[in-house]
C-alpha cells in the first residue's frame, strides 16, 4: 500500500511556464508586426536581463540553478510586452533585473512573493523613468505617439473617431504586447481551457470594468453631450476601455498569476472585479492614464482578505461528540 497521492500527474512547474509562454505567443507575434524587431529586442532584452540575474543570485547565494524552470524567462517575456517599443534598450535590462531581485528573490523565490514581480518593475521604471515608458510607438512607424487612453483622457471626442475595429487589432500605439487586444484574448482562453488559470479572476476583470465603464458614460455630462446617450453608444465605449491598455493582459496574464493571486472562487470573482473597476477609476477620474497594471498590483496587497472569503461549511459539530 503507497502513500497518497496514488496518481501523479505529468504538469509540472516548467510545463505549466511552457504553456504560459505558448498563449504570450500571439501577443508577441503582434508585437513584432505592429513594432517591428525594436520590439523584439526590447522582450528579448528584458527576459535576458531577468534569466542572468536570476542564475546570478541563485550561484552567489550557493542555491540550486533554477532557470531551467522557465519562470524567470516568462517574467522577462511579460514585462517587455508591457513595455513601450521607443523606450532606451537600457531601460528593458534594468526592468528584468528589477522584476527578479526586488521582485522575487527578495522575498524568497519562487511561491513567496506577495505581489506580481513584473508589475513591481513595471512600477518601479513607471515612477522612475515616465518619460521613457510613455514612448509608444505608432504602428508600423518608429514616431512615438500617443496611446489610445491618452487622447481619451484629453478629449472625449476621441470615441469618434477611434474605430473599435482596429484598435482591438493594434491599430493604435500601445506597449508591445497590449497592442492587440484579441491575441491576448486569445492566449487568454487558451490558460483557461488548460486549467491553468481560473476563469473567474478574467470574468471579474472584465465584467467589473464593462459594469464600471457604463455606469462612469451614464454619469459623463461630456459624453452626453457629444450625443452618447443609447446603451449600444454606452457599451460601445465599455469595448473601447477593454480593447485599450492594458486590461486585457491584467485580466488573463499578470492578474491570475498563480503565487500572488487568491485561492478560494469568490475571492478570484472579487479579486478580478477589483482590478476592472481600479482601471476603469483611473482612467475615469484619476490622474493616470491607465490603472489597470496599478489595479493588480492593489489587490495582490489584498489577497489575504479575499483568500478568508471561503465556501460556507456544510453539516454542523455537536458538543460532545
Amino acid at each position: 500500500v503507497s502513500t497518497s497521492p496514488p496518481w501523479l500527474g505529468r504538469t509540472t512547474v516548467r510545463s505549466m511556464h511552457i504553456e504560459w509562454l505558448i498563449a504570450l505567443a500571439p501577443a508577441l507575434v503582434m508585437g513584432i508586426y505592429l513594432y517591428g524587431t525594436r520590439a523584439l529586442l526590447v522582450v528579448a532584452l528584458s527576459a535576458a536581463a531577468a534569466v542572468a540575474t536570476e542564475f546570478g543570485c541563485q550561484k552567489v547565494t550557493k542555491q540550486p540553478v533554477m532557470v531551467g524552470d522557465l519562470h524567470a524567462i516568462l517574467l522577462g517575456l511579460m514585462l517587455g510586452l508591457i513595455m513601450p517599443a521607443g523606450c532606451p534598450l537600457w531601460l528593458p535590462v534594468v526592468g528584468g533585473f528589477l522584476a527578479i531581485m526586488m521582485g522575487k528573490m527578495l522575498f524568497g523565490g519562487l511561491g513567496a512573493y506577495p505581489m506580481n514581480p513584473v508589475l513591481i518593475a513595471w512600477a518601479a521604471l513607471a515612477l522612475s523613468w515616465p518619460e521613457h515608458m510613455q514612448a509608444f510607438f505608432m504602428p508600423g512607424t518608429a514616431e512615438v505617439s500617443e496611446t489610445s487612453l491618452r487622447m481619451l483622457k484629453t478629449d472625449a471626442s476621441t470615441l469618434e473617431v477611434v474605430e473599435l475595429g482596429s484598435l482591438w487589432c493594434g491599430g493604435f500605439p500601445s506597449a508591445i504586447g497590449t497592442g492587440s487586444a484579441w491575441a491576448l484574448l486569445l492566449g487568454g482562453l487558451y490558460l483557461v481551457v488548460r486549467r491553468l488559470i481560473p476563469w473567474q479572476i478574467p470574468l471579474g476583470a472584465l465584467a467589473g470594468a464593462v459594469i464600471l465603464a457604463l455606469l462612469a458614460a451614464y454619469t459623463d455630462p461630456t459624453l452626453t453631450d457629444l450625443g452618447y446617450e443609447s446603451f449600444g453608444q454606452h457599451f460601445a465605449i465599455a469595448l473601447f476601455h477593454l480593447g485599450a491598455g492594458g486590461l486585457m493582459i491584467s485580466a488573463f496574464f499578470l492578474g491570475p498569476e498563480p503565487v500572488s493571486s487568491p485561492v478560494t472562487p469568490w475571492g478570484m470573482i472579487w479579486f478580478g472585479v477589483g482590478i476592472g473597476f481600479m482601471a476603469i477609476i483611473v482612467r475615469t477620474w484619476g490622474g493616470l492614464v491607465d490603472g489597470a497594471y496599478y489595479g493588480v498590483l492593489l489587490m495582490n496587497a489584498a489577497t489575504p482578505l479575499f483568500d478568508r472569503i471561503r465556501p460556507k461549511v456544510l453539516g454542523k459539530v455537536v458538543p460532545g461528540t
